[in-house]
């Protein structure tokens, strides 16, 4: 009986992640890129500079 109870919550999770629009996960997803690449760049050129100076 635990298990119907169990399958049933994880129905219930597969069904609340499936109705996300794909439009909102892609808008969330190249946000993050925008703001990893941003930060990479600056860390980047931060190295660059210290190599520079050596």
């Amino acid at each position: 009986m635990s298990g119907n109870v169990e399958y049933e919550k994880f129905r219930a999770l597969v069904r609340s992640v499936i109705r996300v629009p794909h439009d909102e996960l892609k808008a969330k997803l190249d946000a993050e890129k925008r703001a990893k690449r941003c930060r990479g760049s600056k860390a980047a050129s931060v190295s660059r500079e210290a190599a520079d100076k050596d």
